[in-house]
């Protein structure tokens, strides 16, 4: 009797424990489909960059777009070196961009080499 008394706890401890790994579980994620770059123009990618640097920390500075082959440059100047990285992040969020260079002084500053960076997890 304390055989299947035992027997029957340990199947059931073992059913809970199956049950509770399964709703512990997340689903799988939905991979984002890479964007189809080849019908995307320099003119649009340049569109979307502006767009894109129209945050409240940039929207004040004027920053010059320059797209060609999907390689953006930023041209212009920044009150800091805040708001010059952050238009290089906003830039290579755009879908489609390759690289970003970031060519826009810091007032105040001497001016250095251009920041160039390179978008690998954008599609092609």
């Amino acid at each position: 009797m304390k055989r299947i008394l035992i027997s029957a706890l340990a199947v059931m401890l073992g059913a809970a424990a199956i049950s509770a790994q399964n709703k512990n579980t997340k689903p799988a994620k939905a991979k984002a489909s890479a964007a189809d770059c080849s019908a995307v123009t320099d003119a649009r990618i340049t569109e979307d960059v502006k767009a894109k640097l129209q945050t409240p920390s940039l929207k004040e500075l004027t920053v010059n777009v320059n797209t060609t082959a999907g390689a953006v440059t930023l041209t212009g100047s920044a009150k800091t070196a805040t708001q010059r990285g952050t238009a290089t992040r906003q830039a290579k969020r755009v879908s489609c961009v390759k690289s970003v260079d970031n060519k826009m002084t810091v007032e105040g500053e001497t001016p250095k080499k251009s920041h160039k960076a390179t978008n690998s997890n954008k599609a092609s």
